[in-house]
């Protein structure tokens, strides 16, 4: 027998049920030798052995419908009062079928436990001293009480055993149930490490912030499951821009991040580049961030190349509901998203320089095509209004053949700065080419157009530029053109048709005009 099926069948024979029946074949098998083998007996002792087949198939219906520890007690005492019945009848009062009950006691205190065992044990002690009795007064005293005690003391020493049997198994399985928990805990951080790495790849492959913002929260969202959740981005050592955040299940993005301050351990985790994790937060009400109801939390810094570039920080309402294991996972997936993020911020500062003229600082010819394009789409889609300034240097090749070209150059900075300084931050301010400029003002009627270039027009002829010797002054001036979608033009191409032919009529005029078509 190999040793898995060996330990299979001891573990079967372990059980109560099987017991019971095993023992059920003994008495039946004493009963059936002592027939066999007595010389002479008392015809009555037929009674209690038909009683016990009866009373065995009987046993067999009604142990699926009682409780074991009731039904295997009740059964033991029948099996004590049986066995009782069967030696008197059978005339040998201190032997033989007494034997058994030293099988059906240990077998009531395993199954019912210490208690009933004893009184088991007690219940035989006084039968079998009661059919005794008559010979209590002779040699054989010693022997009966010798067998009572020793009934009670194997009652007490299963009782106690076993107790003790159910006791470690208690604990054990206890074990087993922590170790299970464990294991399903780190089989979860496993996996949540491995999704956080492949995600990573992705991650690294986008190039664009939002998308990356956007990526980080699915990740925060659908693999590690926190329900509050920020990640900010440093301006500096006081202060964070807020880019995205979960509040109770729920994503948001922040395009243009509002700046916020930085206090608390959040600024202590900044400077020590090292995570924090708060097991009750009301024991630490300086440690920033935290909102009503929020009971723990944990930030960990977004490091790339050595320095800190960021922060991430996770909340939660239940105490201590960040462990160890959290912010291993936590830290991995801020390093991630850290590359990922200073990634997207040079792409971006790459793209800049591509769509930025060096030298004014406003965006280039090829943004403003790029751009003139998309915000009629806008317009067409919302049934707004788009207006288009565009605008000339009044006397600029004159200015560059008397001052020189570096003096022009810094006309072009000086008209690009009072530009800035004229129009909204949702406008886009552009160099046309040369010494013309155009501005893009999105859902802006003609006139509140007419009233921004104006605007523009003023400003640049109230100031004045120093010559390179700073010998003279310069003053300059500006004409104007405006075209408005959807009067002036339908198109990128008609609108900026109808601008360039308003700016042709203002050079008619005299120049240092505003004029619309």
């Amino acid at each position: 027998m190999t040793p898995d099926r060996e330990s299979n069948v001891w573990s079967r024979l372990a059980q109560p049920k099987w017991l019971f029946w095993l023992f059920r074949g003994i008495i039946f098998l004493s009963f059936s030798v002592w027939l066999l083998f007595a010389p002479e007996y008392d015809q009555r002792i037929w009674v209690p052995f038909v009683f016990l087949i009866a009373y065995s198939f009987a046993a067999f219906f009604l142990a699926r419908r009682t409780r074991e520890d009731k039904f295997y007690f009740f059964t033991c005492i029948v099996d004590l009062i049986l066995i009782t019945s069967t030696g008197v009848l059978a005339g040998d009062k201190q032997g033989g079928f007494f034997l058994l009950y030293f099988l059906i006691i240990p077998f009531g205190a395993y199954v019912s436990g210490m208690i009933p065992g004893l009184f088991l044990a007690f219940l035989a002690s006084v039968f079998y001293i009661s059919i005794n009795a008559g010979e209590l007064g002779g040699a054989p005293t010693s022997s009966v009480l010798m067998k009572a005690l020793a009934m009670l003391a194997l009652a007490a020493t299963v009782g106690i055993v076993v107790r003790e049997m159910k006791g470690s198994k208690s604990r054990l399985l206890g074990m087993f149930d922590v170790l299970n928990q464990r294991t399903s805990e780190l089989e979860k951080s496993q996996a949540q490490i491995e999704t956080i790495y492949e995600t990573s790849h992705t991650l690294g492959e986008r190039l664009n912030l939002d998308e990356v913002v956007d990526e980080i929260l699915n990740i925060v969202q659908k693999i590690l499951g926190y329900r509050f959740f920020s990640i900010f981005l440093l301006s500096g050592y006081n202060g964070v821009s807020l880019l995205g955040e979960i509040k109770d299940g729920e994503k948001k993005r922040y395009p243009e991040p509002e700046a916020l301050p930085l206090t608390g351990r959040l600024r202590e985790l900044v400077g020590s580049s090292k995570p924090i994790r708060i097991f009750d937060a009301a024991e630490d009400p300086d440690s920033g961030l935290t909102a009503d109801g929020i009971k723990s939390f944990m930030a960990v810094p977004m490091i790339s190349r050595g320095k800190a570039i960021g922060l991430m920080h996770a909340s939660s309402t239940r105490m201590g509901a960040f462990l160890d294991q959290d912010e291993k996972i936590f830290s991995i997936l801020a390093g991630s998203a850290a590359l990922a993020v200073e990634n997207a911020l040079l792409h971006q500062k790459t793209q800049e320089l591509t769509i930025v003229d060096d030298l004014t600082g406003l965006f280039n010819f090829r943004y403003f095509n790029r751009k003139i394009g998309t915000e009629m789409m806008r317009a067409k889609r919302y049934r707004q209004p788009l207006s288009v300034i565009m605008i000339d240097i009044d006397w600029f090749k004159k200015c560059n053949d008397t001052y020189g070209h570096l003096f022009g150059n810094r006309v072009l900075q000086y008209l690009a700065e009072r530009i800035k300084d004229s129009i909204r931050e949702v406008d886009i301010a552009c160099r046309y080419g040369g010494e013309e400029f155009a501005v893009i003002l999105p859902q802006t009627k003609k006139a509140d157009a007419e009233m921004i270039g104006e605007r523009i027009r003023r400003r640049v002829e109230s100031g004045e530029i120093v010559s390179a010797d700073k010998s003279s002054t310069v003053k300059i001036t500006v004409s104007l053109g405006v075209a408005t979608y959807p009067e002036n033009g339908k198109t990128p191409k008609e609108l900026i048709a109808k601008v360039d032919q308003a700016l042709y009529l203002a050079k008619g005029r005299g120049k240092n005009v505003v004029c619309t078509v």
